[in-house]
């Protein structure tokens, strides 16, 4: 069920907006405000709101999950000068070749009791270099991005982060932290193994209880893949 924008066609992208808080502003009312832009392009309402004020201007990253948002090219963001609208997915360009366009997934994942997945389909892409997937021998074919909810994984992992989750990597490693399918529901946890080919799963908010699966349990885990880097506001 991907985000839905309002009154898509009803804003024409047009050149001659002086700043980039002219555009942003424009951006965020074509695909229906503010916290319509903050969703699309996975970033929280306080960031945008500072775009939209002219406070701070986006990395790369997101200046391409803001034209994949909002369907606009980062030539026009950047100056204001093209009108034409991307396509569904980024253009073969001298920015997607040095850079890897990894899907982002409206799924929440739960860093607390469990949460159950309500969409499967990409709703925005973010923005890797190459060069740095290639130094953590990432394969960009691998590699999602899905939200998280809840505090149980505080301080490595906040509320509303961005999680990326090699999917290749599902055998799980003493002490890395796990995205886990259980009983329909999506959790982020560190793991353990125990000699009695259980696991433990572990939250590093000391304040919630570490979780045994039994050896007759475990078999009904699905193990979605290994959190590889977190992405969070300051």
């Amino acid at each position: 069920m991907n985000e839905k924008m309002q009154n898509n066609e009803s804003h024409p992208i047009e050149s001659g907006y002086n700043s980039f808080k002219d555009r942003i502003n424009v951006l965020s009312e074509k695909v229906g405000g503010m916290s319509a832009l903050a969703r699309l392009s996975g970033v929280s309402e306080s960031v945008v709101r500072k775009w939209k004020q002219g406070d701070s201007e986006p990395t790369v990253s997101r200046l391409l999950a803001l034209a994949q948002a909002g369907g606009v090219s980062v030539n026009w963001l950047v100056t204001g000068e093209s009108s034409e609208n991307t396509e569904s997915q980024p253009k073969d360009d001298d920015i997607t070749r040095e850079f890897a366009m990894i899907p982002g997934y409206k799924v929440q994942v739960s860093a607390g009791p469990g949460m159950a997945p309500h969409d499967e389909e990409p709703t925005r892409y973010l923005a890797f270099r190459h060069k740095w997937l290639k130094y953590r021998n990432l394969n960009e074919s691998d590699l999602v991005l899905v939200f998280t909810r809840g505090d149980s994984m505080e301080p490595t992992i906040s509320d509303n982060d961005t999680l990326m989750i090699d999917t290749s990597q599902r055998d799980m490693i003493d002490g890395s932290i796990y995205v886990i399918r259980t009983d329909n529901h999506l959790v982020v946890k560190r793991v353990q193994k125990l000699i009695n080919k259980g696991l433990l799963l572990l939250s590093d908010n000391k304040e919630y209880k570490e979780q045994a699966i039994e050896p007759n349990e475990a078999d009904d885990l699905e193990v979605i893949g290994r959190v590889v880097w977190i992405g969070k506001d300051v």
